[in-house]
């Protein structure tokens, strides 16, 4: 049996190696399954170059990832394989893990979804179909048709030793073509990695479908390991760590730092985590062992808002983080969400005078979607929200741009008492007052360390001017 990945097509401007795919190819790969790739989005096919591709390749499997944002480029990639080949189709990722039935529904053409982590569903559905007696009840995390009816075997087991699974098999990407938008990748090669899964808080707009609420964590001697591996093999020059919660083990992120410095391992990294899970001791080790960027989560200012979402942090925590981090030498990003529970005009013009006073970095802002799998879903699901359309049904971009200048692909907004243009108008607001202050133009200028960063940035800056400005 051979696979083909699929990562569909993409037109947005700044492909990431899909982590998930190069898990599956390793995994695949590792018990001697024939595996290729193709990477549409960094590869920019068109979904007629796709076609082509599709045509020259032989597989008995194609697998292709869905996410929400692209659940219409992922739906055509579908009726592509379909068209160019007789293989078996299989969707995975975390909108068909979150809509199993609805996604077989809205598809005839696709065989099987894989509910939840794939790398070991994937690889008993592959050896399932190579046997003269085909079953699949057995295999969990599988959904697919029977008699005229959907089965559904059930959410895959969370792989609890993740040491266990080869490193992600970058060899069949085309790692040069993948780039990130600033202020990440101001080294290039720029690279990403996970070091866990699963995340334990609950904050309403977030889907864990995949790795869930329970946290899994690979080794610090592992994660030193897979740097290594990158810079010698790839020639990375910068990282960035894709957990959820980075700092989420403090003693865990303190071993990884040590891990690092011990093997002399110097490479710039960055991270994600929350602004309650650092503290002065464990920023000083992060910057010691490379650390030059930390983004936050912060996305309002309103008390009352966090309190709706659940964040389980107050605005004093925030600042403090900031300040901390910043104490420390570390840069810093805040993201910001205009449209959450509770937002009015006034909320969000409380939230952009803060992330001034805040002083980060840099900021990110965003308008919050209804991505399948959140608890915000489900209660517009249950008519919580208002008359809300929530299917992500089509082929055609029948929902909106996710309003970031960053911010790739379609999604279902949450427009409570403010509209979509509304708070499109607010994040072109917040993003303009921030980013053109003299005073920040100039504290901006005394922290840029080279001529390439310099150009890095300013590329980056044209883009947020020509969305600031022009888009529509």
């Amino acid at each position: 049996m051979k696979v083909l990945l699929i990562n569909p097509p993409s037109t947005a401007p700044n492909p990431v190696m899909p982590l998930g795919l190069a898990y599956l190819a390793a995994s695949l790969d590792r018990r001697k399954i024939d595996v290729e790739v193709i990477d549409a989005w960094a590869e920019k096919y068109t979904f007629e170059d796709l076609a082509g591709a599709v045509s020259k390749h032989a597989f008995d499997i194609a697998g292709i990832t869905m996410m929400s944002p692209f659940y219409s480029a992922a739906m055509r990639t579908v009726d592509i394989v379909k068209q160019n080949s007789d293989a078996k189709i299989v969707v995975g990722g975390p909108h068909p893990t979150a809509l199993p039935e609805e996604c077989l529904a809205d598809n005839p053409d696709i065989d099987f979804i894989v509910i939840g982590e794939g790398e070991t569903t994937l690889v008993n559905l592959v050896k399932a179909m190579g046997n003269d007696h085909q079953e699949y009840d057995g295999i969990k995390g599988l959904a697919f048709r029977e008699d005229g009816r959907i089965v559904n075997t059930g959410h895959s087991e969370p792989i609890e030793d993740l040491d266990r699974l080869p490193f992600p098999a970058r060899r069949f990407f085309p790692v040069k073509k993948y780039q990130t938008h600033p202020p990440y990748g101001k080294k290039k090669p720029y690279l990403t990695l996970i070091t866990s899964r699963g995340c334990p808080f609950r904050c309403t707009y977030c889907s864990k479908s995949v790795f869930g609420n329970t946290y899994r964590a690979y080794s610090p001697q592992r994660v030193a390991a897979e740097v290594k591996h990158i810079i010698e093999r790839y020639g990375a020059k910068e990282i960035h760590f894709y957990d959820d919660d980075f700092t989420i083990d403090g003693r865990r992120t303190e071993e990884v730092c040590r891990q690092l410095q011990c093997q002399k391992i110097r490479i710039p990294w960055s991270c994600t985590t929350r602004v309650d899970l650092v503290n002065a001791k464990l920023l000083k080790k992060m910057k010691s062992a490379g650390c030059w960027l930390i983004s936050y989560g912060v996305e309002s200012a309103d008390p009352e808002i966090l309190r709706k979402t659940q964040k389980g942090y107050t605005i004093d925590a925030i600042q403090k983080a900031f300040a901390l981090t910043q104490k420390a030498g570390i840069r810093t990003i805040a993201y910001f969400m205009a449209g959450l529970p509770g937002e009015t005009a006034q909320s969000l013009q409380q939230t952009i005078d803060f992330s001034i006073n805040l002083k980060p970095d840099f900021v990110s802002w965003g308008t919050t979607a209804l991505y399948p799998g959140s608890s915000l879903y489900s209660d517009a699901q249950q008519g919580k929200l208002g008359n809300i359309n929530i299917r992500y049904t089509g082929r055609e971009r029948n929902w909106h741009a996710s309003g970031s200048p960053y911010g790739t692909g379609y999604a279902i907004i949450h427009e409570e008492s403010l509209s979509r243009e509304v708070l499109q108008d607010y994040v072109r607001k917040a993003n303009r007052v921030f980013y053109l202050r003299p005073a920040y133009l100039i504290r901006f200028l005394f922290k840029v360390r080279s001529l390439y960063e310099f150009f890095h940035f300013f590329k980056g800056g044209l883009q947020f001017l020509r969305w600031i400005f022009l888009t529509k």
